[in-house]
């Protein structure tokens, strides 16, 4: 009797049409993916993760507001510190004229008129200072002559003292800072997050310093701090690290490929179809989000972990079939037909996972989602599709591939697998102990600790963490009239001046320069000018006469908004009529703790009104990254199990693969803790990358299971067990090149993806076949199997020996 030939599924029509199609389908391929590449051209990267806070939070429509009314509130600071004072004024002043001068520069502020500085600085003597500094005046020049006795006026008077407060009026026209040194404020016409201004900026800044020579002239520049500093910074290092890594990266796999298949065409058979879904999934993200972002520039790197997994068990399951002697296109529709619906659930199953991240209130997580999802999917479409015309292309080679050959067990094989309930329970004890271990993975709330060596906030010296904090953005708080902002500044310069409010170094606004009261000052500074021009004041001690020489010469008078420096007026909240507080941080701002406690400070003092901030942003980011991620790690298990239990249209294999995906996880942030690799805003894509590829291999290995049966566990292992290893592998060597990176933050992913899929990928190893033997030994599946295996075999050798004998009757 002749057995029918198996019938043709799907995927098998796919590849065979593909194949048929030949030179018209790679035409349409490389037409698709010109398309994909000109879209992905369009993309742009913006560093600014303030842009993806959810919409309608207070802090994201305030910054909004700030951002489309000044452009936002960050400058950069330039500090300027020497042995002399002469030096330091002449090198500032002659940098604040050359970058004022330049186009991209709105203003540099570092001295301010002598006059205006003179008289702002007698706005700030408190008006009971300058009371009894008219009092002891008046009283001295009534003593007329008297008052030159010395003995009179050291019982009688202070002027001294008092009246060096006039004089030191004339000594503010200079922005001081925290660490003994000379700031100049610097207002760039850019945005800090947009690389295409920053870098060039930055890089002009550093040039012009350059030919300045500061060491030359007996200065020194001990810090330039600000987010334009810090964005390029970061930004040009993980581009640096990046680069060459990615470059051993695809050495490395590259390398493994080949190896692996024992043929370097298999590296283009591979990778050709890769690269061409990840074409289209950039094209795909130019349309769905249009640009990317701190959180989804790793998007490529996600897919090439999971685009590799389709392409190596499509690919390996051809060489498994070729080996067991079918034809070419025969093989390939084969393979497609069994390896092509795992291929697909698996890749349902990830996006439907990465769907999940819809559920966070973070866009970043939002959009990481939705590229994601597209993403997989494509790439597995472009491996369906490319994959059948490389391999027809291989077969045409001179030299034909190498295959692997696996051999079966045989008929007669028996296994009995007593071992395997004992094996299962060792799994779970230890998974169980790897969850007691979660709480013990750390999390590193320090931003800087993420930068290079020796550029983190604790390898700062004393000097440089108050020149930093001196370079923070401020907090800026706005008010819809100048009264309610004066009661408020009021308020909290007095709570300030009592220790009640922490993480806050100083309150600036317009009355810090021209105090509510001023018309009060004006009016007692007037009185004191009209006295130091009385005839005995030649009778008091030359020290005084000296100290009051200034207000003798000159009239205080009430100051206008206008009268600032439109540089002053910025710093201070008051351009173009805006009514603003600004509130600067101090402490570590970098530390996504301390910008919670700035936060919770700021909501509590100025409840009512807007509030805008860099750090008020880190901070709302930090606790949506911290709510949403046990939330999206729930609905990813969920929809894992949903989509498992459709695909294998059981609800206990279903469960089976949450229970394997679970326990690998389990062990990677086991790992985690024991290896002391902290989870940061830097590496936590990896998660993503750990769940994704560890459903995959979950999947595959749950579908080739169910294909072999009772009794082929060993064979199972041999063939998608070995292509599984090879795709996970392909990955881990993959990121290993990051843990060699300069950037701490680059190095933490390389790590947390070696260890993590690791032990993702053998907890998968170890769960499932355990999981299914025990479930076959204790139902009894595998003796019935066995016994019709059995059965069926002496079937066969009876038939055999009826022919036989047949033959030798003839």
């Amino acid at each position: 009797m002749v057995n029918p030939p198996p019938k043709i599924g799907l995927f098998g029509r796919v590849a065979g049409t593909v194949m048929r199609l030949g030179w018209r389908m790679s035409l349409l391929l490389a037409l698709i993916s010109t398309l994909a590449v000109l879209g992905a051209s369009q993309l742009r990267v913006d560093p600014n993760i303030l842009e993806l806070l959810p919409p309608d939070d207070p802090t994201t429509q305030a910054i909004q507001a700030l951002n489309a009314q000044e452009g936002g509130a960050n400058l950069l600071t330039i500090a300027v510190a020497g042995q002399s004072t002469e030096q330091v004024a002449s090198f500032a002043r002659e940098l604040a004229e050359a970058l004022q001068a330049k186009d991209t520069v709105d203003y540099a502020l570092y001295e301010l008129d002598p006059d205006l500085a003179w008289q702002i600085g007698l706005l700030q003597l408190e008006p009971a200072e300058l009371t009894l500094i008219e009092e002891r005046m008046s009283a001295a020049l009534a003593l007329g002559p008297g008052a030159a006795n010395p003995f009179i006026a050291a019982r009688l008077l202070d002027l001294g003292p008092l009246t060096e407060k006039l004089a030191a009026g004339s000594q503010t026209n200079s922005l001081s800072s925290g660490g003994g040194a000379t700031r100049v404020l610097v207002r760039p016409v850019g945005s800090a997050y947009d690389p295409q201004f920053a870098r060039p900026f930055m890089a002009d800044l550093h040039a012009l310093l350059d030919s300045m020579e500061p060491e030359s002239r007996g200065v020194q520049i001990p810090w330039i701090g600000g987010a334009y500093r810090h964005t390029v910074e970061d930004l040009e290092g993980i581009i640096h690290d990046l680069g060459w890594t990615a470059t051993a990266s695809f050495v490395f796999v590259l390398t493994l490929i080949a190896v692996a298949f024992r043929d370097p065409r298999a590296v283009l058979l591979i990778f050709v179809p890769l690269l061409m879904g990840t074409a289209w999934t950039f094209g795909y993200a130019w349309l769905s989000v249009g640009t990317l972002t701190t959180f989804t520039s790793y998007a490529g790197a996600v897919l090439i972990g999971l685009g590799v997994d389709f392409a190596v068990h499509l690919y390996s399951r051809y060489r498994e079939e070729r080996a067991l002697g079918l034809p070419l296109e025969d093989a390939v529709v084969r393979a497609w037909d069994q390896a092509g619906p795992p291929c697909l659930a698996a890749a349902l199953t990830s996006a439907g996972g990465f769907l999940a991240l819809w559920a966070a209130g973070f866009q970043g997580f939002q959009q990481l989602g939705t590229i994601l999802a597209g993403g997989v999917l494509l790439c597995l479409a472009a491996v369906i599709l490319g994959l059948p015309l490389l391999i027809k292309w291989r077969e045409n080679a001179k030299a034909s591939a190498p295959l692997r050959k696996v051999k079966p067990p045989p008929e007669g094989h028996s296994p009995t697998y007593k071992l395997a309930p004992l094996g299962l329970m060792a799994a779970a004890s230890v998974t169980v102990l790897a969850i007691i271990l979660l709480p013990r993975v750390g999390f590193e709330f320090d931003m800087s600790e993420l930068r290079r060596d020796g550029m983190s906030y604790a390898d700062l010296s004393e000097q440089e963490r108050a020149l930093a904090v001196d370079s923070y953005a401020p907090v800026v708080v706005s008010y819809p009239d100048a009264v309610t902002l004066s009661a408020d500044h009021t308020r909290l310069s007095t709570a300030m001046d009592e220790g009640r409010i922490p993480r806050i170094a100083s309150i600036l606004s317009l009355h810090s320069v021209i105090p509510s009261d001023q018309d009060v000052r004006v009016a007692q500074l007037q009185r004191i000018a009209e006295l130091s021009r009385d005839d005995n004041l030649r009778f008091l001690p030359g020290q005084v006469q000296q100290n009051l020489r200034r207000i003798r010469e000159a009239d205080p008078r009430a100051l206008k908004v206008d009268d600032l420096p439109r540089g002053l007026q910025h710093v201070l909240g008051a351009a173009d009529g805006h009514h603003r507080l600004l509130i600067m941080p101090s402490g570590n701002m970098w530390d996504l703790r301390e910008t919670a406690e700035l936060y919770d400070t700021v909501q509590r003092w100025i409840p009512e009104h807007p509030k805008a901030g860099e750090y008020l942003a880190t901070s709302v980011l930090y606790r949506l990254v911290e709510g949403d991620a046990p939330r999206v790690a729930g609905i990813a298990l969920i929809v894992v199990f949903v989509f498992t239990a459709l695909d294998l249209r059981s609800v206990r294999r279903g469960a089976a693969a949450v229970a394997a995906l679970a326990a690998g996880m389990a062990w990677a942030g086991a790992g985690l803790a024991l290896f002391r690799i902290d989870l940061s805003m830097a590496n936590f894509v990896g998660i993503p990358i750990l769940m994704g590829i560890g459903v995959d291999v979950v999947i595959h290995m749950l579908h080739r299971l169910k294909e072999e049966g009772p009794g082929r566990i060993r064979y199972a292992l041999q063939t998608t067990g070995w292509a599984a290893g090879l795709s996970a592998a392909t990955t881990i060597v993959s990121f290993a090149s990051l843990s060699l990176a300069s950037s701490n933050g680059v190095q933490s992913l390389g790590l947390l993806i070696v260890l993590g899929l690791t032990l993702v990928t053998l907890a998968a190893f170890v769960v499932l076949p355990l999981g299914w033997m025990t479930t076959w030994k204790l139902s009894g599946e595998l003796d019935e199997t066995n016994a019709r295996r059995q059965a069926e075999l002496a079937a066969k050798l009876r038939e055999r020996a009826t022919q036989e004998a047949k033959a030798e009757g003839d």
